[in-house]
């Protein structure tokens, strides 16, 4: 299974970013300012399994990765912090999630991984997911069965015109077999062999246009190292080319094209090499570097040099034990070929001077000036090119102080704002202060005249009752009098009728 490479960042303000896995497994950052010193190791996350980190043009980062619990996360950076999110969350613990890639198009985030069984580590799910940042669309590709012979299982590249080149390995038992795939028009074509891989210690790496397709192999038999070219034609037609071949370990083998050139680049026994291919064969290996002790590695890296430019990822090579010393394929070569050629230049130099050993002396002189000219100009010219370099920084530093001083003004202007509102709300506040005090008062009363209205209700409460007894009372002595009126009305009656009677018998 692949390790993990370190990704390297240089943002617009020449700061560099670094991130990698510790041996804790936490995914790390450091960042080296203009003093040439890294800060220390700030940990994202922990349980990590793999990652892939992806740098868009506005210098926005995104960072991928995959832990021990099934996950795959996503984060980036907002003010000063890291904000993250779970992308998906896989509900079975017989996978393992490996070997992350991301791709942005567009609105959408491309994922690529391999799912691992745990119980199995021949077999293995390659999976390809679009996120839009709101859901995953997952589906599955294919099965493959894996193999310790290869260090990367699969390879993935975007081309100018936003399709996906896919280059996978799968074990077939009795041969390696190298398969191809295109997404185009949000499809994936049928997948198509290629051809097959003998050999142990497998690497690759591929370059493609819309003509053709370059693959890059690296492969042992026995104890040899071969490394070879292998070109597709559009029509399918395949040619192989043997580049070197060598009883040291060649490893980190790249792919690239400088100049409408193709050039391939590895490194054996610590040391830099490349050779370039004329369209029939391919040039003696040209070491670059002379190695040390520090040991040369491959780094993941983008850079940010000019807005008008998309941030693309490259691979370079680089030495990070003490400090950061990087080596880029597209510089070397070229400085290695101006190299050679001044190099020629004295031998030849040399040679005259031996034939003009008799000439008078401003002879000799007039060949020093032309040897210090040549200097001059190579220095000159490098010397346009860091001014170039120095305006291009100026005109971003000069864009960002112009960006801060619009910000400052914004700033000032909400602080007028803010003094405005905040002069409103203490207004408002001592009318609403003024109106409680009022309200207060007026509350203070109220109770008072409550309290009174409730002492004349009592005493009328009393008064009332007192009346009450006093009519219950009269109404008492109404009834006696009626009734003593009613019983002299009867004897009144009945003396009445006893006169009568009398008069009667009289009579």
């Amino acid at each position: 299974m692949r390790g993990l490479y370190s990704w390297i960042y240089v943002d617009y303000t020449n700061n560099i970013w670094k991130f990698s896995q510790n041996d804790n497994k936490e995914l790390c950052y450091s960042i080296m300012y203009g003093e040439g010193k890294w800060t220390k190791e700030s940990t994202i996350d922990k349980n990590i399994l793999g990652f892939a980190v992806y740098v868009e043009e506005d210098g926005k980062i995104h960072i991928i990765y995959s832990n021990t619990k099934g996950e795959i996360k996503y984060c980036t950076l907002k003010d000063n912090q890291w904000i993250g999110k779970t992308v998906y969350l896989m509900d079975s613990d017989e996978f393992e999630i490996h070997d992350l890639k991301i791709n942005i198009i567009g609105s959408e985030m491309h994922i690529f991984y391999l799912l691992v069984e745990t119980s199995d580590s021949n077999r293995g799910v390659l999976i390809h997911s679009v996120w839009d940042g709101k859901e995953v669309k997952d589906p599955k590709l294919l099965d493959i069965i894996l193999t310790p012979k290869v260090k990367e299982n699969y390879i993935v590249k975007v081309d100018k015109m936003n399709n996906i080149d896919m280059l996978f390995i799968t074990d077939e038992g009795e041969e390696i077999s190298l398969n191809y795939s295109r997404y185009k028009k949000h499809r994936w074509t049928v997948e198509k062999r290629l051809y097959s891989i003998q050999g142990d210690d497998i690497d690759f790496d591929m370059l493609n246009d819309q003509q053709n397709m370059h693959i890059l192999n690296k492969y042992r038999e026995g104890s040899t190292y071969y490394l070879e070219h292998v070109h597709v034609k559009v029509g399918g037609a395949i040619q192989e080319f043997r580049i070197c071949e060598s009883k040291m370990e060649l490893r980190e083998p790249l792919l690239f094209e400088l100049n409408n050139k193709l050039y391939s680049c590895w490194l054996e026994e610590n040391k830099i090499a490349y050779s370039v291919f004329d369209g029939i064969n391919w040039s003696k290996p040209i070491n670059v570097n002379k190695g040390n002790d520090d040991k040369v590695e491959r780094y993941h890296f983008y850079i940010a040099c000019d807005k008008q430019l998309a941030i693309k990822e490259r691979e370079v090579y680089g030495v990070g034990q003490s400090g950061l010393n990087l080596f880029f394929p597209s510089q070397f070569v070229v400085k290695t070929q101006k190299t050679v050629k001044y190099q020629a230049n004295q031998v030849e130099e040399n040679q005259d001077r031996v034939k003009q050993i008799n000439v008078p002396e401003k002879v000799d002189a007039l060949q020093n000036l032309k040897i210090q000219l040549y200097r001059d100009k190579s220095e000159n010219k490098q010397l346009k090119k860091t001014m170039a370099s120095l305006r291009i920084q100026m005109q971003k530093k000069q864009k960002f102080i112009d960006d801060y001083k619009e910000k400052i003004t914004q700033l000032l202007e909400q602080k007028k704002k803010s003094d405005e509102n905040c002069d409103v709300f203490m207004e408002l506040q001592q009318k609403m202060k003024n109106d409680l005090e009022e309200s207060e008062r007026q509350s203070v009363e109220g109770k008072k005249t409550i309290l009174s209205i409730q002492n004349k209700l009592n005493e009328y409460k009393e008064e009332n009752r007192v009346i009450k007894q006093e009519n219950t009372g009269i109404k008492q002595q109404i009834e006696s009098l009626i009734e003593e009126n009613n019983q002299l009305k009867k004897e009144l009656e009945y003396e009445k009728n006893k006169s009568i009677v009398e008069r009667l018998l009289k009579g």
